[in-house]
């Protein structure tokens, strides 16, 4: 997998939120937490469904290192993934 780079779209270095919208971050987390879990569950069966058709994809994903192409298309999704939630929450970026 790639290291985290910082970006451009990274949040800048400063509170985002005042502290009367603490509550909005923390449903933001949970809703958030929630669609990690079904990530991390769904690959979780995938590799072991992998693995037991001779695959071993957890191996062979660790290993990856992406090419330019890839990696400047991961960098965008991760930046379209944080200006969304971002948007969502109503931060000032």
């Amino acid at each position: 997998m790639s290291a985290v780079q910082k970006l451009a779209s990274d949040p800048p270095p400063r509170p985002i939120f005042p502290p009367d919208r603490l509550d909005d971050v923390a449903e933001a987390v949970i809703a958030l937490t929630r669609e990690l879990w079904v990530v991390i569950d769904r690959m979780t069966v995938m590799e072991k469904v992998m693995e037991a058709n001779g695959i071993d994809l957890a191996k062979q994903i660790d290993a990856y290192r992406p090419d330019e192409a890839t990696q400047a298309r991961l960098d965008a999704m991760r930046a379209k993934l944080l200006e969304s939630v971002l948007t969502a929450l109503k931060a000032d970026i």
